[in-house]
């Protein structure tokens, strides 16, 4: 992950799914994430993130106004303990889309009211929802 920090170019999209990335990777991540203002869609989806990756991002996510998209799915240690982490990113940055099908999180629904009031906040007249 320290490669992704050496890196000076404008980057929009991040995406590392399928990339054996657990928590160990997040602080490197979030690093780049936040001296990286131009990114606005993360994809780290399928690999072994839980919780406490969640936590250790949530500081660079929160406040981010350029990121739009994160895909978490599939990263099955993210479980219910995430949802209010997951609530608190969205409702303190512009994310209004978050992928997280085939984590473990119950009820997935709990986040779709803080992604309307984001798409609708940012003056979108379509809301745009899909099971996958």
């Amino acid at each position: 992950m320290n490669t992704l920090n050496e890196c000076k170019s404008s980057i929009e999209t991040i995406y590392l799914s399928w990339d054996h990335l657990d928590d160990k990777c997040m602080k490197s991540l979030g690093e780049f994430i936040k001296n990286n203002q131009t990114i606005n869609n993360i994809d780290i989806g399928f690999n072994k993130i839980t919780d406490n990756g969640i936590e250790i991002l949530l500081p660079y996510l929160i406040g981010n106004i350029a990121i739009n998209k994160i895909d978490i799915s599939y990263n099955e240690g993210i479980t219910n303990k995430s949802v209010p982490l997951l609530l608190e990113i969205i409702q303190k940055s512009n994310i209004e889309d978050i992928k997280i099908n085939g984590t473990s999180i119950e009820n997935k629904n709990t986040i779709v009211t803080p992604l309307v009031e984001n798409i609708l906040k940012d003056g979108s007249d379509k809301i745009y929802m899909s099971e996958k």
